[in-house]
């Protein structure tokens, strides 16, 4: 079909200047919603979908929000079902109804061959992509169809994990920014946090704001609680609660995305301006200093609120209160930029802003990363969460501990001089190997999973090759009684018992291990080569990391050891600890000779004890190149020769590898270089 055959309501909201200076010294009205809901008219309904009208009166009278919009599919929607969403919407289109219903349509596509989905408010027609698939599978075409119409239209759930596009990755098309007004930072139905998203979108120019929608397909509207337990909706500062009012405001950025927990917990975010120009706006500033107020209530006490610039923490403020202000500055603002908030309650729900772009004299530079010490994130207030929770575009380096051994989501963990933490999702997951001790560059928000504080990793670097750290060593008592100071970090139980039996394999269990001060709790995971097997019998030594897992506050309990494989339990018994003369003492895998090499190289290597021995060699990627030993061996110190070549004979190319020693539960790397 013709775009031009597609009525549409245009809502065109034209400020002038001398009219945003009066709205600049106002105070707007705070009116909480939801900009995602989904009637019996879409495809993918749920059982206990509701009609349009029983959806918005079930918002109005018992979710008891003040806004929503209901999103169908447009994909199956016909043209008389979208007419009945109007109906239904324009039945609180009056002063009096105390209540805005939005009419809206959900446009695009999932999968490989779509770009995503996107809201788009108030058109006088479904978008009629059943005739016309351009506008749900091309993302240029549905950006014109936006243009042409002038519609208003939201991002929703950025992500590329189902296939699409994202959006083109969320490339900015300059055209169409007057027509993207919002990005979903929260998700209901998903449970998922697109912070990541949210940053990029901004990062890469585009003039967009923050939301929270449930996307409730089922029978809840407004009020649909999230697999997390927290509610999420979108707090909006309007004149006041009319339909034009409403969608002004959403025009103008004068949205944040909160969550809420118990419901209501509603976040009040009733200000937040800079040089006294309110959330959402752009503007140009005659000097590089601008004065900032952030204003807010809740039932529940403020963590901290946070100030960010260009993505980046500039200013942090600790209320330790339901209501605050708080005035601050920036007096280094040079060039472009645009600043949020993000605000962070005690029970540990956030708060997400809108943008304020402001184009200040100068040049902008980012700073210099700076890493900082992970047991710095281990610092708790009074309810076991941590200070710095919510912080983002935090930067830690350090060794992997583990990796995909927990599944592919993990969580991994990393290790730095002063502590551990884990790292949950497979951006990090993915890139570690087991085997060797790689340095890592993870960047992230800071999280908290049942009491284990957590990176959520925005980007991961691999660095090259550490030594592992020597795990702590420990009793059980400590680790029942105060795990907090080992949590994240590799741990080793010296002759303790095991209680229980492993688990089969892919299930998981808790273990009960003791040696001799106080019992604490072993988790087996069942992605690990643990499970399935048997538990050893007797007095065994146990490596792992101390994780949490403690669902209600103050978290100071649930600590758990998580071994890694079957290689981190010896039998304690069979551990040598001195030798006759001239005997090893340990296992020890030596720096070969001579490094670099051409010819070859000998590799020397020690056993303490009768065991079964591997040595490999491997590409700095990683990737296997050759076995050299593979068998069981006495006492004694030998030598291995490698020459360079693969598995199959042939010659490898010139460049840096590593060999791998392996007995039992013992693991050593060295590095070396061939040169040709």
């Amino acid at each position: 079909m013709k775009l031009a055959q597609l009525a549409a309501r245009k809502f065109i909201i034209i400020v002038s200047l001398a009219l945003a200076a009066t709205v600049n010294a106002q105070n707007y009205q705070v009116y909480f919603g939801d900009l995602h809901q989904h009637s019996i008219f879409s495809w993918d309904a749920q059982s206990g979908a509701k009609t349009p009208a029983a959806a918005y009166a079930y918002a109005k009278n018992v979710a008891k929000i003040d806004f929503m919009a209901i999103t169908d599919h447009t994909n199956g929607l016909s043209e008389s079902n979208y007419q009945l969403v109007r109906a239904a919407s324009q039945l609180y289109d009056n002063q009096d109804s105390q209540f805005v219903a939005i009419a809206g349509q959900e446009l695009g596509s999932l999968g490989s061959s779509g770009y995503g989905h996107m809201n788009i408010f108030e058109p006088l027609m479904r978008a009629d992509n059943i005739s016309d698939n351009d506008t749900r599978y091309n993302l240029q075409s549905a950006y014109q169809f936006l243009i042409d119409n002038e519609l208003l239209a939201q991002f929703n759930h950025p992500t590329t994990e189902n296939g699409n596009s994202n959006f083109n990755d969320l490339a900015y098309f300059q055209p169409v920014d007057l027509q993207i007004k919002a990005l979903e930072v929260i998700n209901g139905r998903r449970s998922s946090d697109y912070e990541y998203y949210y940053l990029l979108a901004l990062k890469n120019g585009w003039h967009l704001g923050a939301v929270g929608d449930q996307d409730n397909h089922a029978s809840r509207y407004g009020d649909n609680i999230s697999t997390a337990g927290d509610i999420y909706l979108t707090g909006i500062l309007a004149d006041s609660l009319t339909k034009t009012h409403i969608l002004e405001a959403y025009q103008n950025h004068r949205t944040f995305a909160f969550e809420a927990s118990p419901a209501s917990d509603r976040m009040y975010l009733t200000e937040f301006t800079a040089d006294d120009h309110w959330m959402g706006e752009q503007f140009e500033n005659d000097d590089n200093a601008v004065k900032f107020t952030v204003s807010a209530h809740a039932e529940s006490p403020f963590l901290s609120a946070q100030l960010y610039k260009n993505g980046l923490l500039i200013r942090r403020f600790e209320p330790r209160s339901t209501d605050f202000t708080w005035d601050t500055s920036d007096s280094a603002s040079y060039g472009e930029g645009y600043y949020f908030v993000k605000l962070v309650q005690e029970d540990g729900d956030f708060l997400w802003s809108s943008p304020i772009w402001i184009n200040s004299p100068g040049q902008y530079t980012a700073p210099e990363v700076e890493a900082v010490a992970i047991a710095d994130l281990h610092e708790n207030i009074a309810n076991g969460l941590p200070r710095r929770l919510g912080e983002t575009n935090v930067t830690v380096r350090g060794v992997a501990t583990a990796g995909p051994q927990f599944g592919s989501s993990g969580p991994g963990y990393i290790q730095d001089d002063t502590g551990g933490i884990a790292v949950f999702g497979s951006l990090f997951v993915g890139k570690v190997i087991p085997a060797f001790a790689f340095e890592f560059e993870v960047t992230g928000t800071i999280n908290t999973f049942n009491g284990l504080s957590q990176i959520i990793p925005y980007s991961v670097t691999r660095l090259g090759l550490k030594p592992f750290p020597a795990p702590l060593q420990a009793s059980t008592g400590q680790l029942a009684q105060d795990g907090e100071q080992f949590e994240g970090q590799l741990v080793t139980i010296v002759g303790a018992t095991i209680t229980g039996r492993f688990p089969p394999t892919g299930a998981n269990a808790n273990l009960s291990i003791d040696d001799g001060s106080g019992s604490c709790v072993m988790r087996i995971d069942g992605d690990t080569d643990i499970a399935g097997t048997a538990a050893l019998q007797g007095v065994v030594n146990i490596t792992g990391i101390v994780t949490q897992f403690d669902g209600t506050a103050p978290y100071n309990s649930g600590y758990q050891l998580m071994p890694r494989s079957l290689d981190d339990f010896t039998v304690a018994s069979a551990v040598a600890t001195e030798t006759e003369s001239g005997v090893p003492e340990h296992f020890e895998l030596q720096q070969n000779y001579p490094n670099p090499f051409n010819a070859g190289t000998v590799i020397p290597f020690s056993v303490p004890h009768k065991a079964h021995v591997t040595l490999e060699i491997y590409t700095i990627d990683g990737q296997q190149v050759t076995t050299l030993l593979d068998q069981e061996l006495a006492t004694g110190s030998y030598e291995e020769h490698w020459g360079g070549m693969d598995g199959n004979g042939k010659a490898v190319a010139s460049g840096v590898y590593f060999t791998k020693m392996q007995a039992g539960s013992f693991t050593a790397v060295r590095k070396m270089i061939y040169m040709r």
